[in-house]
């Protein structure tokens, strides 16, 4: 018996991945935005824009190692394995959007940057809420 024929379908291209917009933009302009920041905010809107900076480094390096792996195939150019070893070392995104991304969400919340931030930020509903009323209730009875 001839042995069975198959017709096999070639694989489709994967498509290019859309790249995410850039972090360090997003974040600038909801910085920019709150206008309710005062000169004594800079620190905490800088902090923010450098770990966006950070969270972008690491994509735009796993890019490059990415790009170095491409050109390494089939070369015996050792600077190209040094190139690669070097990027290989900071090239762990999962690990610098999972460690800054929490981080930036922090002090966008501090900011007044988050939906609930600016709920709690309303003045019928003063941030602290009742343990804030508590608290002032109890400084002022041991004060008089």
């Amino acid at each position: 018996m001839p042995p069975r024929r198959r017709n096999l379908k070639p694989v489709p291209a994967k498509p290019e991945r859309e790249r995410a917009p850039d972090l360090r933009d997003a974040v600038k302009a909801t910085v920019d935005a709150m206008d309710w920041l005062g000169p004594t905010d800079q620190a905490m809107k800088v902090l923010a824009m450098r770990q966006a900076e950070e969270i972008e480094r690491a994509i735009e390096r796993a890019e490059e190692l990415a790009q170095a792996r491409q050109d390494a195939a089939g070369t015996d150019d050792v600077s190209i394995y040094r190139r690669l070893a070097a990027l290989e070392a900071m090239c762990d995104v999962t690990k610098a959007v999972g460690w800054l991304g929490p981080q930036l969400q922090g002090v966008l919340r501090d900011l007044g940057g988050t939906p609930a931030a600016r709920k709690a930020m309303k003045n019928d509903r003063p941030i602290g809420g009742r343990l804030a009323q508590l608290r002032a209730g109890a400084a002022g009875e041991h004060d008089s």
